[in-house]
């Protein structure tokens, strides 16, 4: 059966929408989940991450091969960094984190018809922004660091993470009703 247009404007009139609301606020909102167990990960676990920035830092794969990546070494930096450039990834997953919860918050005041769906839809792209900072970061940083060579899978999982970026970006602008809004 399908919905005819009194239907849906009266559905739209109530504050349900005929958009991809449900989507929106499942995306956003499981993206936030995951990044804020990442944050809280790096946070309990630092000793880890402290290690594999180290290394990426310090080049450490790349210096006893004498054939990948001897142009670069001269990048290389002390691992005494890893600490500082831990604490600021962590500070941008929280801002992050928070941006994505803020989002789908107010995606989801969109769906009880008590918030304004321009609004949402402008949190989201901010929010997908700045999660696709974060992935842009660890790739183009990572790059210059080689780690690409050495830590091939954790490229690719930077690479995912620009790809989800786009597609909530992509999610959080399709169109919906206006009377949703």
């Amino acid at each position: 059966m399908t919905p005819t247009t009194d239907t849906i404007r009266g559905r739209a009139r109530a504050g349900i929408g005929t958009g991809p609301i449900l989507p929106q606020i499942v995306v956003t909102a499981g993206m936030a989940a995951w990044l804020t167990l990442i944050m809280v990960n790096n946070i309990v676990d630092s000793g880890t991450n402290l290690h594999l920035i180290g290394q990426v830092l310090t080049m450490e794969g790349l210096v006893g091969d004498p054939h990948r990546g001897q142009g670069l070494l001269g990048r290389a930096m002390s691992a005494d960094l890893a600490a500082p450039a831990l604490y600021g990834v962590i500070g941008y997953q929280i801002v992050t984190s928070a941006l994505l919860w803020w989002a789908a918050a107010a995606h989801v005041l969109v769906l009880f018809g008590r918030g304004d769906g321009v609004r949402a839809t402008l949190l989201g792209n901010v929010a997908w922004s700045a999660l696709a900072g974060l992935a842009l970061m660890f790739l183009v940083g990572g790059l210059w660091f080689g780690y690409w060579m050495t830590f091939g899978p954790v490229q690719q999982v930077h690479f995912t993470l620009l790809l989800v970026a786009v597609g909530g970006m992509l999610v959080t602008n399709l169109p919906r009703d206006r009377a949703a809004d």
